[in-house]
């Protein structure tokens, strides 16, 4: 395709070459964050705390301290292991995007989630999306932290204001007590579920605090350490639960760890919608569709440029190099459609 962004050409040698070198500048990140942990930009703080090992899924996937979600509490503990994550390609981005990354709830943590998404979100609705199965060849990949409906025995939840998932040293109060409550549920195309939640507080001092609207987007056929099989459910994914945030709050990601896929999804949403080569200029007699026009004069890899963003947000987004190579080969594609 003669409009195919020059750095959609590049061989799958040339995209393994750049992401070993993308690899080596965080090995260069985190030796620098573990010879000078208190002076690092890198530093990891308290995410290696041994008070907070009972917070963490893994012990090798940590969010740097300068970037990390803090949960809002009135007393105690604010850890979460989140990060969160702003986009903003030079001379690219339209729009920045606006994200938290972050592990998959364990049932330590779920009541965590579950604040940190009430607090972090400011406006109504907020957008979950879930690239991981919860169980994966017999190991917990994710907690099911959330209602799945009367169907289940399972319509509501209760968040706690004071939870100690480390032990009775181990605490966080919150400013209410939270109640997540099961709307309806449907499976979109076979390939995700979408489930409408209602996260309210509840208790003492909550009058007049919004009930908060919850789409949570279960997608469950990506396999950890992988790239998707197919290009299309992703990208409906991306668009459907793009069109559904408020703009203002940051969409929430996670898979297992919060950041092979979970990075691979995040620099897709947003090379979709909100960067210059990817946005659909209109053409005379396209009707409602039309063309995606690379940019002039932009000499740079604007895949490498997001994914490069990602790494110094939160450690191993976009993990595997197969991972790198399907967000070339989704952007293919997303020209191909509508040259087609």
């Amino acid at each position: 395709m003669s409009n195919l962004p020059e750095y959609l050409k590049q061989s799958d040698k040339e995209l393994v070459h750049k992401f070993k070198y993308i690899q080596y500048q965080e090995d260069q990140r985190l030796r620098d964050a573990t010879v000078n942990p208190d002076t690092s930009r890198w530093s990891l703080g308290k995410s290696v705390l041994k008070s907070n090992s009972s917070r963490n899924r893994y012990v090798n996937i940590m969010p740097y301290d300068r970037n990390r979600v803090k949960l809002n509490v009135i007393r105690g503990n604010d850890y979460i292991n989140a990060s969160y994550v702003k986009l903003n390609v030079r001379n690219q981005s339209i729009n920045p995007g606006y994200y938290i990354a972050t592990q998959g709830p364990t049932s330590n943590t779920w009541q965590q989630f579950w604040q940190m998404c009430y607090s972090s979100c400011p406006f109504e609705n907020i957008v979950i999306v879930m690239v991981t199965p919860l169980n994966e060849n017999g190991r917990e990949k994710c907690y099911q932290y959330w209602p799945m409906g009367e169907k289940y025995g399972d319509s509501n939840r209760k968040i706690s204001k004071i939870q100690t998932p480390g032990g009775p040293d181990d605490v966080s109060e919150f400013p209410n007590e939270l109640e997540v409550e099961f709307v309806k549920a449907k499976r979109v195309n076979g390939d995700y579920v979408i489930t409408t939640l209602n996260l309210k507080p509840i208790g003492e001092n909550s009058y007049g605090k919004p009930i908060k609207t919850i789409h949570h987007f279960y997608f469950d056929q990506w396999k950890d350490m992988s790239r998707p099989e197919e290009v299309v459910p992703i990208m409906h994914l991306c668009q459907h639960s793009h069109s559904l945030n408020s703009n203002e709050n940051p969409i929430i990601v996670h898979c297992s760890a919060g950041v092979g896929r979970s990075g691979t999804f995040i620099a897709l949403d947003h090379l979709l919608h909100d960067t210059n080569d990817f946005k659909i200029v209109p053409t005379a007699g396209s009707g409602s569709g039309g063309i995606r026009i690379p940019m002039q004069h932009y000499d740079h890899d604007l895949v490498e440029q997001v994914v490069m963003q990602l790494r110094i947000q939160r450690l191993k987004m976009v993990q595997m190099v197969e991972q790198f190579a399907f967000i070339y080969h989704a952007a293919r594609y997303l020209y191909e459609i509508v040259s087609s």
